[in-house]
């Protein structure tokens, strides 16, 4: 199963009578390998994350970091027990959890990136509440997430999830549309209904920029988590009504995209346009980032945790999970104690770092912590214990994804440059290592072989790599010149342990260092 399209999905389900959250299951055991009960198992412990981010920003008041908002979960939560409020009492708790989670975020608390941090609280809202309501069994709920998994994966192949390429339709709006499908299904829906949901709740959010305010992920993100958790609840009831989408939901998803990719530059991510460039928007700005404002190829989704995770202090997937993953990255590929680290950002990375508290993750990476540390937020007093010099600068890397940094390490021993790209829900991908256009993603355990250009050398590597029992799942070679130094990086599917990488180095005698990573 590809995920590409809708209504693929919706005629397998159906052929083979089985739900959507079912197929998306059987697909993630083909493709991990790993047993029923593993995958059903790990996605259970990603709603747990995602249950205690409501209780946490429901029963109490949760700050964000900068003290700009904070607290709004719990007052509305609070209310809503009034049994005075316009919107039924019930209905006005789910936004209550869609705000709560997205409070929980900008405190750099932690969250499950649905699909990604800045739209966190809209699939934990509604499946919150359908636990509360009786109506279904925790093992239900947590399956339903497969469901929302498998929308979301069509999405983002399709389109995009990200606010810096399409708006905040795409992050918000699939966000929006794998709850109300997911709802759909979760209460006897049929795979054709859960289509309907998915593309009224897109249409209902087509167009809707990104323009956080200060470019932090508060304003208005906050709000609108807490709002469209209202309006998927919404959709689904009309999907299960009979209510059909004229327009098909595939259809909606490749206009979504086309529609983001219309919107200037300032409607997206960048904290430029929108609220954030109204008065009062400017005057939070330079009040929370002390008036700082000067600036100077596509993933391919296929696990259901592309979509449901990961789980990661916030506040934002891209700039804060993925900031992390990159740093963490140029750590192991150091290969020993940063002494300095300079970090040159670009595009969103550049004009929002500070809110997104980016220069806290990538300090934090390239002292080796990982997404769920709660140390990311004290990564500066780290640094100092640790006696890492580092400095942040700003300027155009080159024609790359918005959300790219190239940090430059150094060691006792040893200095790497890695220059690297967020791609949003945590992913990333570097784009070059040392000055080689070597692209990998450290998800999969990845050798990085510095070694000679000689003729064979690949063949010599592939063989001992499947000797020793391992897949290799993508290769890639570049070299300064015939018979001049080389780096080969090897992904693998398999664990690799230390024999391998004795048995490389003593059956080619021209490899110079091998490097493992993996990001965690």
């Amino acid at each position: 199963m590809s995920f590409t399209h809708l209504q693929e999905i919706i005629e397998t389900a159906e052929r083979e009578n089985i739900t959507i959250a079912e197929l998306m299951i059987k697909t993630e055991e083909i493709q991990k390998g790993l047993s029923r009960e593993t995958i059903i198992e790990k996605m259970s412990e990603q709603f747990t994350v995602m249950e205690e981010a409501v209780r946490k920003g429901t029963q109490s008041p949760v700050m964000s970091r900068t003290g700009l908002t904070g607290g709004d979960g719990h007052r509305l939560y609070e209310y809503a027990k009034t049994a005075n409020s316009f919107v039924h009492s019930t209905t006005l708790q789910v936004a209550a959890n869609g705000l709560a989670v997205s409070e929980v975020n900008a405190a750099m608390g932690r969250v499950v990136a649905t699909p990604t941090a800045g739209s966190a609280g809209i699939l934990p809202a509604v499946l919150v509440h359908a636990l509360d309501s009786g109506r279904f069994t925790r093992d239900q709920i947590v399956q339903s997430n497969f469901t929302a998994a498998a929308l979301g994966l069509v999405i983002a192949n399709k389109a995009s999830l990200l606010g810096g390429e399409a708006g905040c339709q795409a992050g918000i709006g699939s966000a929006t549309a794998m709850a109300a499908g997911t709802l759909v299904e979760l209460a006897g829906g049929t795979p054709k209904q859960v289509g309907h949901a998915v593309g009224i709740a897109l249409k209902s959010s087509m167009g809707l920029v990104c323009d956080p305010v200060a470019g932090l992920v508060e304003i208005p993100c906050i709000y609108r988590n807490g709002l469209h958790a209202v309006t998927a609840l919404a959709a689904a009831d009309m999907a299960l009504a009979g209510v059909i989408s004229l327009i098909p939901p595939d259809e909606v998803i490749q206009v979504m995209h086309e529609v983001g990719q219309q919107m200037p530059a300032s409607l997206r991510e960048t904290g430029m346009g929108g609220l954030a460039g109204t008065p009062a928007g400017k005057q939070i700005r330079e009040k929370i980032l002390g008036g700082k404002s000067d600036a100077n190829g596509p993933v391919k989704h296929q696990s259901a945790y592309d979509i449901i995770g990961p789980v990661m202090v916030g506040p934002s997937s891209s700039h804060t999970a993925g900031a992390v993953r990159i740093g963490n990255i140029a750590c192991q590929l150091l290969n020993e104690k940063p002494l300095f680290a300079k970090f040159t950002l670009m595009g969103s990375f550049a004009e929002t770092y500070q809110g997104h508290g980016t220069d806290l993750a990538l300090l934090a990476g390239v002292l080796g912590l990982t997404i769920m540390d709660d140390a990311i937020l004290n990564a500066k007093e780290l640094a100092e214990e640790n006696g890492l010099k580092y400095e942040f600068t700003k300027r155009v890397l080159g024609s790359y994804q918005p959300n790219t940094v190239l940090i430059e390490l150094a060691g006792e021993l040893h200095k790497v440059k890695v220059l690297a790209s967020s791609l949003g829900g945590g992913k990333v991908e570097v784009q070059e290592f040392d000055g080689y256009p070597l692209k990998f993603s450290g998800e999969r355990p990845t050798l990085i072989i510095r070694h000679s250009d000689r003729k064979g050398v690949i063949a010599d590597l592939s063989w001992i790599i499947q000797e020793k029992g391992c897949n290799i799942a993508r290769m890639g070679n570049e070299r300064s010149k015939i018979n001049g130094p080389a780096i080969t990086i090897c992904e693998v599917d398999d664990t690799v342990d230390e024999s391998l990488l004795a048995m490389l180095k003593r059956e080619i005698p021209i490899i110079d260092e091998i490097l493992l990573v993996q990001i965690v």
